[in-house]
């Protein structure tokens, strides 16, 4: 057998991860959509959207990466034949969704002194508060549907996960139209538009999971029913292995956005040239969360089924395949940049943003370069994820994010361009990363670790 059709080899993991992929494409359409239709409304909507959604991922990415953990728990509990635990396992998170939200809601009224604190661009100032508090009404939404597909993803039955994206994705996409310019009767809302048309899509994706859980064969099977009581002791132990997923995701967005208000602070055309290059940049990256959730997955479920060989090579497999998606999109980024970048002209701005177009483009080889480099370490990430080994990804994101940060604060005052200042500093942090990840994976620490107990009783059991 070849690399492709061997166990765990490229076509088993094709098998997962592609649907997840289109998946979470559809997010990135979500955003590219959101951002394209404000930019065709006003360049100042978009470059206040780029910052509002940063800052939302960035306040949300905690309780997020916690309950995400659920997709690779699922797997080794399904690996290890404990199906009827998969139910209470989602419910403790779903628990868990309940109690941060009051708290995510509570931040819908700070919104506008966040943005003041990180010395925003006055003139954005208002635009960037009001999307994000519409952002805010859906956070927990976000939270609650990322547990949810987790249940899906982890017992491999991602083109549920896929649908219910597609629909939300379509749903958003209507509703920008409808809003942003209002049409249909509706009032011409702008970017409130915008953040009401994400927050309600929010909503629907976690109504539908929720729905969709409770089937009868999924209640019967996965002890959907049974689990709904609150089990401190694997909660703890989704804790255990989530917050370092949080923490992680935490310093990873709050260094992100970090960056993007120092580029804020530049300059309107130098945040929306980055709006533009970041858009086609989660072109590459985001589908790569679903190769990385695959990898997640297998990793997990050949643990607890029969041992780290398949493990490995599942990663390994994973990794191939999202370097090879990467290169195809780094190449786009060189060769065909005004085609790419075209696609802004589409709008009303045409000859008032061709200099931002042009600063876009220069970006854009920034992305190139680094892209490779993104797609190694976030897939292999996730694999370490899947074994369990989530405190070490946690204390390389948090080391990396936080010197790239600081030699970018330290040595920004001597440099001549800051907005190219600024890019170098992404750029070496995700090949830091890169380095990082592949490091502890060849270490091998991984292959000894397991975040499931063998002989737990079912949830029938201990009801």
């Amino acid at each position: 057998m070849n690399i492709w059709n061997r166990p765990a080899g490229i076509a088993e993991v094709l098998r997962v991860a592609l649907p997840l992929m289109i998946s979470t494409g559809c997010f990135t359409l979500t955003l590219f959509s959101d951002r394209t239709l404000l930019l065709w409304y006003g360049q100042p909507e978009m470059a206040a959207s780029m910052a509002g959604g940063n800052l939302f991922w960035t306040l949300t990415c905690f309780p997020v990466g916690i309950v995400s953990m659920t997709s690779a728990m699922v797997a080794q509990y399904a690996g290890s034949g404990q199906p009827q635990r998969i139910g209470r396992l989602i419910w403790q998170a779903i628990w868990l969704t309940l109690a941060v939200s009051p708290l995510l809601w509570m931040l819908i009224p700070m919104s506008r002194s966040i943005f003041i604190a990180a010395g925003q661009d006055p003139s954005l100032l208002d635009l960037e508060t009001i999307y994000l508090q519409w952002l805010l009404v859906g956070a927990s939404a976000v939270v609650l549907e990322s547990a949810l597909a987790g249940f899906f993803s982890g017992t491999e039955r991602t083109a549920i996960v896929m649908w219910v994206n597609v629909v939300a994705s379509i749903l958003n996409l209507v509703l920008d139209v409808v809003l942003i310019f209002g049409y249909a009767g509706f009032p011409e809302l702008g970017i409130v538009g915008a953040g009401i048309a994400s927050s309600v899509s929010f909503w629907a994706k976690a109504i539908i999971y929720f729905v969709l859980m409770h089937r009868r064969c999924d209640t019967e099977r996965y002890g959907i029913a049974a689990g709904r009581c609150f089990d401190w002791v694997l909660c703890r132990r989704l804790l255990f292995f989530g917050v370092p997923a949080g923490l992680q995701y935490q310093a990873e967005s709050g260094g992100f956005a970090m960056i993007v208000l120092q580029i804020g602070q530049v300059g309107t055309d130098a945040l929306a040239a980055t709006a533009m290059a970041i858009n086609f940049n989660m072109a590459a990256f985001v589908p790569l969360i679903g190769v990385s959730i695959a990898a997640s997955v297998l990793v997990g479920k050949h643990l607890t089924e029969s041992g780290p060989v398949l493990a490995s090579r599942a990663a390994v497999s994973a990794a191939l395949l999202g370097v090879c998606y990467s290169a195809a999109w780094a190449a786009s980024y060189v060769l065909i940049p005004d085609t790419l970048l075209s696609l802004y002209l589409a709008g009303n701005q045409g000859e008032a943003i061709a200099s931002t177009i042009a600063l876009a483009k220069v970006l854009l080889r920034f992305v190139a370069v680094y892209c490779i480099f993104d797609a190694a370490q976030i897939v292999i990430a996730g694999a370490l994820r899947g074994a369990g080994d989530t405190w070490f990804v946690l204390y390389a994101s948090v080391s990396v994010a936080v010197t790239w940060v600081v030699v970018g604060l330290i040595g920004k005052g001597y440099s001549s361009d800051p907005l190219y200042w600024w890019w170098w500093m992404l750029t070496c942090w995700v090949m830091s990363m890169a380095a990082a990840m592949l490091g502890r994976f060849a270490h091998g620490r991984w292959r000894t670790l397991r975040m499931v107990d063998a002989n737990e009783p079912t949830a029938a059991a201990v009801s």
